[in-house]
Order: C-alpha cells, then sequence, then structure tokens
C-alpha cells in the first residue's frame, strides 16, 4: 500500500537525519478502513486482504467504493461465513409488479450458526443493468448475498458492483461535469430527450456537428452516452 511506502520512506530519513521528500499521500477508498472479525477472531482491514482487482471507486465528485461479488466471497471466507447459504425465492416476476424477483438469502457463521443475517435481493425492469438482464435471478440471489454478508460483518460504505444499473453508470457520468459545464449543456440534453421521431433526430445530429466544436471532452462524453441510449437502434452516431 501506497501510505505504507510513505511511512517506510520517513523512517529511513529519520534515522539518517535527512528531510523527507514531499510525497502525496493518497487517501484509502471510502470504507476500505473498515475492520472484521476472520473465522479464527483475528481483527482483519478490508485494506490489507482487498487488491485492486477487488475493488474501484466511482470518478464523479460523490465518490462510492464499488467491491465486486468475488471481493465479497473472499472475504466471506475470510470470516468464516458458511458456503450453505439458504435462498428463498419471495415473489415471482409478473406483470403485476414491474416484473419483479424478490430472493432472501440468509448466512452464518461456520462455528456458531445463531450468528446469522439474511437479507434481500429484487431484480425487476428499472432496477437491472444491461449485465443482470439475460439472468435476473442470479442478480437477485447475488445482490441478497453481497448484502447479507455485510450485515453480518457490520460492513457500511461500500457498494457491491451487483447494485449497479445502467442509471447509475449515466450519473456518474454527469458527475463528471461541473455546475457551468452541465448548465451549458442544458439545452441540448433537453432537446434530445423531447426527440419523438427520427426527424427529430436527424436536427439533432446536424445541429451537434456544429455545436461539438465549443464543448468539452466531457460534456461530448455524456452527449454521446445519452444519444447512444435513445436512438442506437435507429440512427448511427454523426457528431
Amino acid at each position: 500500500m501506497v501510505n505504507k511506502q510513505v511511512k517506510k520512506i520517513k523512517e529511513l530519513c529519520k534515522e539518517e537525519s535527512v528531510t523527507p521528500p514531499k510525497i502525496k499521500e493518497e487517501k484509502e477508498p471510502e470504507g476500505l478502513c473498515q475492520t472484521f472479525k476472520d473465522s479464527i477472531g483475528r481483527i482483519i482491514a478490508l485494506s490489507s486482504i482487498l487488491d485492486e482487482k477487488d475493488y474501484w471507486q466511482t470518478s464523479g465528485r460523490m465518490k462510492k467504493t464499488i467491491i465486486i461479488h468475488d471481493a465479497v466471497k473472499k472475504i466471506a471466507d475470510l470470516a468464516g461465513v458458511s458456503k450453505s447459504v439458504e435462498y428463498t425465492i419471495l415473489t415471482q416476476p409478473d406483470c403485476n409488479n414491474n416484473y419483479q424477483l424478490t430472493m432472501q438469502a440468509k448466512v452464518w457463521k461456520e462455528e456458531n450458526p445463531k450468528d446469522c443475517a439474511v437479507e434481500l435481493g429484487e431484480t425487476n425492469r428499472s432496477n437491472l443493468g444491461n449485465k443482470g438482464r439475460g439472468n435476473p435471478a442470479n442478480m437477485a440471489q447475488k445482490r441478497a448475498y453481497d448484502r447479507a454478508v455485510f450485515r453480518l460483518l457490520g460492513i457500511t460504505s461500500l457498494l457491491s458492483e451487483e447494485e449497479l444499473t445502467d442509471k447509475d453508470k449515466e450519473e456518474e457520468h454527469m458527475d463528471n461535469l461541473s455546475h457551468e459545464e452541465r448548465k451549458e449543456i442544458a439545452p441540448i440534453i433537453n432537446q434530445l430527450l423531447l426527440a419523438k421521431s427520427n426527424k427529430d433526430l436527424i436536427v439533432f445530429s446536424k445541429e451537434m456537428k456544429m455545436k461539438a466544436e465549443k464543448l468539452l471532452p466531457q460534456q461530448l462524453d455524456y452527449i454521446r452516452k445519452l444519444y447512444s441510449k435513445r436512438v442506437a437502434e435507429f440512427v448511427e452516431k454523426k457528431f
């Protein structure tokens, strides 16, 4: 970890009476400073057992730490959480409930089954991204499991990657823009959102050819992603 390297450099400089170089200390991602007890009672810091591939941070101003499902299972194994998870389907998807499937997961410590936690995982048309639409039951199961493990171990401030939807990703791109940058492209966004026909989309594309040169890369990036979402099935990107 970067902070450990910084500490070591400072100690070496102190021993040799040398002024330590100015090194920018990286702030630990939100939530990774938490600890949990492993299967034999040792206190383990999340930051000490998670690799860089196990998590990432969103890039907007309101940063969130996202942890992958396999990393949640890694934490559960170290904490002695039983692999025998009890799953219960509470609701089946149909036209009357927005095609929601609700799954309950019960997890417990291997050495003490009474030390348990129960959580729900739900999937429907509104909260599934492209990743989970092919298998909503599997996504509901993963969400329930990740939430139950976090609750059992008292872990907060982390978000499982299984929770993310396309809307979350879209909002992250908007978070990359300042208030003024958002304000500048608001009329363009409204024009795109209000398009009702292919004719409207053609007009939008022609106007964007002229407007694109005056916009910042991050503004164009957001507009292009929104454009793709609205019209990819009808027309190609033209700006």
